[in-house]
């Protein structure tokens, strides 16, 4: 009996023993996977911050480069100036802040003794706190200006012994490039020179201060040995990542710290900038502490239920990838037969915009040469004839159509290029509404009726009145489809309200530029929509219609119209209560602008050259620029034309955009150096890129939409005179 005891308590403690091994080895093991997983989760997430001070060295080296090109070119500029005028005064100065004020404060010259003589702001270097040569001429600086503030220099000595700057504005650069990179609670990016001065630093109060002997001055009492020996690595131009003890500066009694920081240097020109990312230690251990023991607890849940159900799994899962396999078969074939359905599609679709866009440059060219002579001569009628005859106002209509007439062709045209350039004006916004809805009554069924309350005066607003019908238009069709064959009332009502009145819709907030709107309502009684339905009205392709009913495009399309013209749209709509569409354009504080002949008459009297291959629109031009006394020289060729500015004093000349299958612009571009003073025009069909560079290359001095006027070309000339001036 008591060897049978004995027997079960050697049992019990060898029991014990190996559960204690086991217990030990387990220890252990999972110490050890912790350990593995500590420092592959930290060591990850050094190269991370490696490789983000890196990409951002490269950032900070490509951003200086561009800033030296721009000195480069300035410079370049102000000799070939220097090289015309015999003078160098440095306004291009002015013109490339006005054009960079993103990141640049300023542009500034100075003498070789630091005195300012050309700034915008007036401010010259008062003291300069780093110096980092970039070659012999060009440096990048840190320096306090006059007011008091601090920014980053591009600095070139030139060969007179003055200097140019570029002043970069260190905070907007700090917040666009840099605070966005994310380093824990507490983490930053700073950037130093080569001798440990910070640049950059997400408290303004770093900057310019030495991050050892700065510190040491401002904080006697802290021990910087570990942060010299990282800073020490840094200023010797290595890459690389470094733990370390350091503090947080900015907070209360400088609380001591533990620190990982990853560093690389930014090679400009002979000398580099160093670019560190900082973060707290802590910021990286409590969560993969965290993480791990979670991570724990979970392997042991799912351990657990896994052991409970993995018969289970077995067994269906056989079944399973069988069924798998059968329906990513077929899932396969129904993609590639849709792909196959949207390609012909696609390539059925291209081919007929491709149709479109080679007959729409032919069909515009062709109906200007007609709408030329009709407003022309409605342009003479009005003249010869008393404002208050019946006469005056038929020709007024004939004048007014053959306007909508040029509108809808610069649409139509606008389909066969990519970029539509549409030409906005201040419009009456009562006119507008009154022809839109006639429009609308004109497509509405007998079941539907149109009202109109129009509580408005004069107000204007600048836009384009061909698009502002199609969005009305747009709007009333969706309506008539919604009312069907019921007996329905669409109700369009305009008044003009305050900015403030607009703080009742929480869909939209009032700009402060505009202090009032103008607010159109378009109501309808058809069957509404539900909160699904509304909330993608405006999305493209999107309809409740049957498949081939509609495209989906007609209120995208009016939600882009409504934003170009800085309005805003949103939509009301209940099921079975009909919907409301409001829509606010910003009120114009110009009045309509109305150009006509009789305002023409009082230009100075002028030598024009007209250029074109149609006779009939070179006779109406010849006959009204007559009765204006303006002097005119018409021409069907170039090589007339060359003819006529050798023989006469032009002061403009006006050519069609192709005369004879030769460019205009190819002409004008010819004339400018034998006639720098001449004013160059193009009468374009269509406003093309080509046009568009042409004028901002200055190779064209403006460009005016077919059909011409004499109106239209003695106000572009008056225009590019005053431009002159």
């Amino acid at each position: 009996m008591n060897i049978l005891i004995e027997i079960r308590k050697y049992r019990a403690a060898f029991l014990s023993f190996m559960m204690a091994i086991v217990l030990i080895i387990f220890s252990f093991l999972v110490f050890g996977i912790w350990k593995e997983y500590k420092d592959a989760i930290i060591d990850n997430q050094k190269k991370q911050m490696l490789l983000t001070t890196q990409s951002m060295g490269d950032n900070l080296k490509a951003f200086i480069e561009g800033y030296q090109a721009d000195i480069n070119s300035l410079c370049a500029m102000e000799e070939e100036n220097y090289k015309k005028t015999g003078t160098k005064s440095w306004n291009t100065l002015e013109e490339y802040v006005t054009y960079h004020t993103r990141y640049v404060y300023d542009a500034i010259l100075e003498d070789r003794n630091g005195n300012l003589l050309k700034s915008r702001h007036g401010y010259a270097v008062k003291q300069v706190y780093s110096i980092t040569g970039i070659d012999e001429e060009m440096s990048f600086r840190q320096c306090r200006l006059e007011n008091g503030e601090m920014y980053l220099l591009i600095r070139k000595e030139l060969p007179d012994g003055n200097a140019v700057s570029i002043v970069i504005n260190t905070k907007s650069y700090y917040d666009s490039l840099v605070s966005n990179i994310r380093l824990g609670t507490n983490g930053y990016v700073v950037i130093k020179d080569a001798e440990g001065m910070i640049l950059v630093h997400p408290q303004k109060s770093q900057w310019g201060i030495n991050v050892i002997s700065g510190r040491k001055l401002m904080f006697p009492e802290t021990d910087l040995t570990s942060l010299e020996k990282m800073i020490a690595r840094q200023n010797r131009g290595e890459t690389g990542v470094a733990e370390y003890y350091s503090y947080w500066w900015e907070e209360p009694g400088v609380p001591e710290v533990k620190k990982i920081s990853a560093f690389s240097p930014a090679f400009i020109g002979r000398g580099f900038l160093v670019v560190s990312a900082v973060i707290d230690y802590n910021d990286i251990y409590i969560p993969v502490a965290s993480g791990f023991f979670k991570l724990g607890l979970v392997s042991l849940g799912i351990v657990a239920g896994v052991l409970g159900m993995v018969f289970y799994i077995g067994a269906l899962w056989l079944q399973k990838r069988k069924d798998r396999e059968e329906i990513a078969y077929l899932l396969e074939l129904n993609k590639i037969l849709e792909e196959m359905h949207q390609s012909e599609e696609t390539i059925a679709h291209q081919q007929r915009l491709q149709i479109m866009g080679t007959m729409t440059g032919g069909i515009a060219h062709e109906f200007n040469n007609l709408l030329t002579p009709i407003m022309g001569y409605s342009e003479l009628l009005m003249l010869d004839l008393a404002d208050e005859s019946e006469g005056y106002e038929n020709a007024m209509e004939i004048y007014e159509a053959s306007v909508k007439a040029k509108e809808i062709i610069q649409q139509i045209s606008s389909l066969s290029r990519k970029n539509m350039e549409t030409a906005y004006k201040s419009i009456h916004a009562v006119k507008v509404l009154r022809r839109a809805i006639k429009m609308v009554n004109s497509v509405c069924p007998t079941n539907v009726q149109v009202e109109e309350e129009l509580f408005l005066n004069n107000e204007c607003f600048l836009g384009n009145e061909t698009q502002m019908n199609q969005v009305i238009l747009n709007i009333c069709v969706n309506a008539i489809h919604a009312i069907g064959h019921a007996e329905g009332k669409i109700q369009i009502r305009a008044s003009k309200v305050s900015s403030s009145d607009l703080e009742q819709f929480k869909q939209i907030s009032a700009s402060g530029e505009w202090s009032s709107y103008i607010r159109i309502d378009i109501s309808d009684n058809g069957g509404g929509m539900n909160e699904a339905v509304l909330k993608q009205i405006f999305d493209p392709f999107f309809t409740t219609k049957k498949n081939g009913a509609g495209t989906g495009l007609g209120l995208s399309l009016v939600e882009q119209i409504i934003h170009s013209h800085k309005g805003s749209i949103f939509a009301e709509s209940s099921v079975g209560e009909g919907s409301v569409f409001h829509i606010f354009l910003p009120v114009s504080e110009h009045k309509q602008e109305v150009v006509s002949s009789a305002g023409a008459k009082s230009s100075e009297t002028l030598k024009l050259l007209i250029i074109d291959d149609n006779p009939k629109v070179l006779k109406l031009l010849e006959r009204n620029f007559s009765k204006l006394k303006v002097t005119i020289f018409s021409c069907m060729d170039f090589k007339e034309a060359r003819k006529t500015l050798k023989e006469q004093e032009i002061d403009a000349v006006v050519t069609e955009q192709y005369v004879a299958g030769k460019s205009g612009t190819n002409f004008c571009m010819s004339l400018k150096g034998t006639y720098p003073q001449l004013i160059r025009i193009i009468m374009a069909d269509r406003v093309t890129k080509e046009i568009v560079e042409a004028k901002q290359r200055r190779i064209i001095d403006d460009y005016i939409d077919k059909p011409v006027s004499d109106s239209a070309i003695l106000k572009a000339v008056k225009n590019c005179l005053e431009g002159m001036e």
